[in-house]
């Protein structure tokens, strides 16, 4: 059953002669579907055709089904079968009956339950099975789809499902046959693989062709709309969406019909097609499998074990087969039943992790993949949440609407057999996890399991781990082990999976023992709408500053942790959570640990605490990376574990692993020693959040003289392990848990700008950067309470230094800013006042210290200006104090927030101006050009523009400046006016035009060239108003002719003569803007204004090079569009514009 022809309009209409000689005045008709017009026929069978259908499956394929079979009962012998004719034959057969499937698809139904009443809706999805597709477009059935006989009763019926049978059982009889003697005959395999695919999967239509049918109908649906449910769309569109809906149904079928005996049987005589010798037969018959297992889900769960066991070492292992084993559970089907069913998934872990017994490349990377895609998208047994009582009564009222019938009883009974049902589940998966963690122990274990093997075993150990289950002895002492394995490999993965089970232990024990001090120090705080006041009377920016001065037991010090960095930079929310400062005595963080995993805290107690296993560890984790140093990084999966290790056993292990941390760091000479250290202190630092206040004793006894040692003595290529050491401790914790360090970075060494030594110099403010970038708003009053001697770097005579001291100003005064707000209440009431877009936090100018500071630096370059030589090359205090300020700007474009800069530049303008033409350094020239560029392209407010643009405007007009600043300065003017079109009034617009226009009669040529370009950019995005003004003005400059002056003499007033050569060239130069600015179109003025150009052809240069310039370009630009364009020419016009835009011809 299909549709006639899908011409735009039906054939009634196509055939007829004077449609088809005017059928273009027809273009665009939509047609209606409830038109009488609209003509759409189907094709349906008829009587003579079921007849004929059925005369050729009894004549034709029934004889050959009998005759296949009686082929293959001969069973000849190997070399009669591998005959060409009996293959010739075979093929023949194959595909003989393979037409025949598809056309008793079209005949009966799939085999299953009975068809239901046509209730198909149009928007069937296409997917694997029935559990894959959207509820809404569910149905639960098979459903009309214009099979030509449907009463299962009627005799045509039993008689098609016959023929279909017989051809079933002889596939199945065939695939015996091939497997035990054509083996070889790899292309007749193919044909019955291809024969099998039709029998089980082909129901009257094909997957392939329904989708092709969906897009070609979705592109359809994207181009047209629908109204009131009317369609209008092309005919073809329309033929089409039919056309799908007929797939849609039959495909639909296929995917719920009943999988029988003979079709699990053939299914298993196909897999074994899928371990076959032959490449070729394996793709073809694995393809077919798995379109079978997603039509007949039910046919898969007995071939996971068979695939599994060809995993096995057995003394007749076959690598093919274990290919062919691996691209089938690599399949969609199994790949999902084997993730989500603990039934299967445990079993096909261990088959993969003991697989190691073939070397064949493909077969351990097949065996990757499939690990690697399990473990990602796998989870650990989850128990079944606790349903909360609105959800309930939610449920409660959604079931009742859906089954009248079902009362509280019934509800309640349904909702406790659901709930007896997951908890069956759960506890299920529970005991194979249990199960396969041991397993997979006793593979890590195994002394003759591979890296790669291992690898895999660890991965599923990390990903199973669960907080709802304990962790398992064995396996955690085996993980503690293996950190000082041989194999980087089994380092790592046991450090990561450790880090995991030993978070696992934390949370189980604050869950257990609330009174422990890990959970007793946090508390969330009711802040009433009082701000920091609710924590402490102090200023909270000053906390860390005050602390410092006053030692641990002022207010400041005592005062609670809040560890959120965010928490009161704009607002102080209502509650905020805060840990308590730690208190005097010796207990432990987890002073308890949970009964369940006190076993394996032992197991992992023992080995950590052995003699020489810190020293072993150090030992190893200290290798440098096999690869480039560079490559050598500061490893967080590390630090974390250490993190976890420290925070768990507390000081104690601290003082048996110190002597080996002391030991890397003090080896300054080796790069892995000090990336092992930064690693181990990275991970004491943050793992000693919850410790007492006697065990951070003894450690900040330790800690600081080490570190004070360690950033004494860094070098280039360690600095980045300190650095990120410091950052993965201080990452969202309170800079007061930190005192001790940050006094030794502050004023353990403090900055010494008459240093000699470089590096060292601005490895402390590359410190002092950190803390900054680390906190923020709340260590800089502590930072600045130190007093660097910041301003002395200023000219230092080392770049490093420069560069970092001007990036640390910038970070350091910038991040003075904070709103702080006491709650939102004040926050929303403050915005209102500032109208519908709130308040304006992007620009400020710095408190009263800062902006002084910022005029300071300026005048001190401005002084040393005068005494600056520029034979010497840049080594004056001008040039550096120059590049300290350029890169302190620059800063805050690139590393920090561009509050200061942008309320700073302005006044600093012509200073900046003046240094984009340093030419005997041309460092500070480039720093100069990227200050203004960056400054030219920043957004800024309405209020902001405009005086930012009068600051540019009347550097333009200063006298004083070269011409080399003015040619800088123009271009970022028109860079400053696109990036605020919208917030500049038109009267500065204007302003900015003019004053561009103005040095178009510049006495020098570069002025006047770069102002041409930037004049014609400003043309682009000004009004017909101005476009006419602009017209009107330069084509009275070039109203006045130049004088006749014969050649080789001298104008009789050669002033004159050359001011009226100026004046022509910028009316030159103006017109050729308004011409250059339309590149694409012809304006009613712009052939008055050609015709002026070309009047100037014989003006002397620099006029007459302008003019041809311009006429060049013209012509380029409208070179493609000139048979149209030309019309808006007069025939004068174009007469005259000949010459000058047709290249002359040397034989003319």
């Amino acid at each position: 059953m299909y549709t006639k022809r899908g011409h735009s309009v039906p054939d009634s209409v196509w055939n007829d002669p004077e449609f088809r000689e005017n059928h273009f005045r027809h273009w665009g008709e939509l047609p209606k579907i409830d038109e009488p017009g609209f003509e759409l026929e189907w094709i349906l069978p008829n009587q003579k055709d079921v007849d004929l259908s059925l005369e050729l499956l009894r004549n034709v394929i029934v004889p050959r089904i009998a005759d296949l079979d009686k082929f293959m009962d001969a069973v000849p012998s190997k070399q009669e079968a591998t005959a060409n004719q009996d293959n010739v034959y075979f093929n023949k057969v194959f595909v003989l009956l393979r037409f025949g499937v598809r056309a008793l698809g079209c005949l009966i139904p799939p085999p299953g339950a009975p068809i239901a009443a046509d209730k198909l809706a149009d928007a069937i999805v296409d997917g694997h099975d029935a559990s894959s597709m959207p509820t809404r477009f569910r149905i639960d059935g098979q459903v009309a789809a214009g099979y030509v006989f449907t009463d299962p009763d009627s005799e045509q019926y039993r008689e098609v499902a016959g023929i279909r049978d017989k051809i079933g059982a002889v596939i199945a009889k065939a695939l015996d046959y091939m497997v035990a003697h054509n083996e070889d005959d790899v292309e007749n395999i193919k044909a019955l693989i291809r024969l099998t695919h039709d029998y089980m999967c082909h129901y009257g239509m094909d997957r392939t062709a329904c989708s092709s049918l969906r897009r070609t109908w979705n592109s359809g649906l994207d181009s047209f709309t629908f109204d009131n449910s009317v369609c209008k769309m092309p005919r073809y569109f329309v033929t089409k969406r039919v056309m799908y809906i007929q797939a849609a149904r039959l495909l639909h079928n296929s995917r719920f019909m009943s999988a029988n005996e003979l079709a699990k049987d053939i299914t298993l005589k196909l897999s074994r097609l899928c371990l076959s010798l032959y490449s070729e037969v394996r793709a073809h018959a694995i393809s077919i499998l798995e379109s079978i297992m997603s039509i007949l889900p039910e046919t898969k769960y007995p071939l996971i074990p068979s695939f599994l066991a060809e995993l096995d070492e057995k003394e007749d292992s076959d690598p093919e087969k274990m290919i062919g084993a691996l691209h089938v559970l690599d399949t969609q089907p199994l790949r999902r039943v084997c993730m989500r069913d603990w039934h299967y998934f445990p079993q096909l872990a261990l088959a993969l992790c003991r697989a190691q017994h073939e070397d064949k490349p493909l077969v351990k990377k097949l065996i990757m993949n499939i690990a690697v895609t399990q473990v990602v998208n796998l989870s650990a047994p989850m128990p079944a949440q606790t349903i909360t009582e609105p959800l309930l009564g939610l449920v409660r009222a959604l079931g009742s609407s859906l089954v009248p019938s079902l009362d509280d009883s019934g509800f309640e009974a349904t909702v406790a057999q659901g709930r007896a049902k997951c908890d069956e589940s759960y506890q299920f998966a529970q005991t194979e996890n249990t199960k396969l963690v041991s397993s997979l122990v006793d593979i890590l274990r195994d002394a003759g399991t591979t890296w790669r093997f291992a690898a895999i075993a660890g991965y599923y150990v990390d990903y199973i781990s669960s907080a709802s289950l304990s962790p398992e002895p064995r396996l955690m002492g085996t993980l503690a082990e293996n950190l000082t394995s041989d194999l980087v490999l089994f380092r790592e993965s046991s450090a990561i999976n450790l880090t995991q089970q030993l978070g696992i232990i934390k949370h189980r024990s604050k869950l257990s023992f609330p009174d422990i001090i890990a959970s007793s120090s946090r508390s969330d705080v009711d802040l009433g709408g009082k701000g920091a006041q609710a924590l402490t009377t102090l200023p909270f920016t000053e906390l860390c500053e005050r602390a410092l001065a006053d030692g641990d037991t002022s207010e400041a010090a005592l005062t609670p942790y809040l560890d959120n960095p965010s928490t009161g930079w704009f607002t102080w929310p209502l509650a905020a959570r805060v840990f308590a400062v730690s208190q005097q005595g010796g207990a432990l963080a987890y002073g308890k640990i949970d009964p369940e995993c006190q076993l394996a805290y032992e197991a992992v107690r023992d080995i950590l605490f052995s003699d020489g296993k810190w020293d072993r560890i150090a030992k190893l984790f200290s290798q440098e990376s096999s690869r480039s140093p560079e490559d050598d990084n500061f490893g967080v999966t590390r630090a974390a574990f250490y993190t976890q290790v420290f925070s768990l056993y507390d000081c104690s292990l601290l003082e048996l692993a110190w002597p080996a941390i002391e030991r890397l760091t003090l080896d300054i000479e080796k790069t892995g020693a000090q990336r092992a250290a930064s690693e181990m202190i990275a991970g004491v630092l943050r793992g000693s959040k919850h410790w007492s206040r006697e065990s951070l004793e003894k450690m900040w006894g330790l800690v600081i003289p080490l570190l004070s040692t360690a950033f004494s003595k860094l070098r280039p290529d360690t600095l980045r392990f300190w650095q990120t050491c410091l950052r993965f401790a201080f990452a969202r914790r309170d800079p007061r848990r930190f005192l001790p360090l940050v006094r030794l970075i502050i004023y353990g060494n403090p900055f010494d700008p008459l240093s000699e030594a470089p590096f060292a110099e601005a490895a402390k403010i590359e410190l002092l950067l950190l803390l900054i970038n680390s906190w923020d708003w709340r260590i800089v009053s502590a930072i600045a309470a130190s007093k660097p001697r910041l301003h002395d770097a200023l000219a230092h005579p080392y770049k490093q230094v420069r560069d970092a001291a001007g990036i640390l100003m910038y970070t350091l005064y910038s991040a003075e800013y904070s709103v702080s707000y006491t709650n939102a209440e004040l926050a929303i009431d403050d915005l209102a006042r500032y109208g519908a877009t709130g308040r304006d936090f992007s620009h400020w100018a710095g408190s009263q210290k800062t902006q002084a500071f910022i005029k300071e630096m300026a005048s001190r370059v401005n002084e040393w200006k005068a005494d600056h030589i520029p034979s010497n090359e840049g080594t004056s205090n001008y040039s550096r104090g120059s590049k300290t300020l350029l890169t302190f700007f620059l800063a805050g474009f690139s590393y920090s927030s561009k509050r200061l800069a942008i309320e700073h530049i302005p006044s600093i303008l012509p200073m900046f101006s003046v240094l984009q033409e340093q030419n005997d350094d041309e460092e500070v020239a480039r720093l100069a050009r990227a200050v203004m560029q960056f400054f030219s392209q920043i957004l800024y407010t309405a209020q902001m523009s405009e005086g930012v643009t009068s600051k540019v405007l009347a550097l333009l007009e200063e006298s004083s400046n070269s011409w080399h600043v003015i040619t800088k300065t123009l271009p970022l003017l028109c860079t400053l006016t696109f990036s605020n079109r919208f917030s500049l009034s038109r009267e500065v617009r204007m302003k900015i035009v003019d004053t561009t226009a103005l040095f178009l009669e510049h006495d020098q040529i570069e002025v006047r060239q770069i102002a041409s370009k930037s004049l014609s950019s400003l043309v682009k995005c000004a009004s017909s108003n101005v476009i006419a003004d602009i017209n009107v003005k330069f084509s009275a400059k070039i109203s006045t002719r130049l004088p006749r002056v014969r050649y080789g003499k001298p104008p009789k007033d050669p002033a004159a003569y050359n001011r009226l050569v100026l004046t022509r060239h910028a009316g030159v130069l103006g017109l050729s803007c308004l011409v250059l600015a339309f590149p694409y179109n012809i304006p009613d003025w712009m052939p008055k204004v050609l015709v002026l150009l070309a009047g100037c052809i014989d003006d002397p240069n620099p006029i007459q090079s302008t003019v041809q310039l311009t006429f060049a370009e013209f012509r380029r630009t409208h070179m493609d569009t000139w048979h149209e364009d030309r019309k808006r020419f007069t025939s004068s016009q174009l007469e005259l514009l000949t010459d000058m835009l047709v290249s002359p011809c040397y034989y003319a």
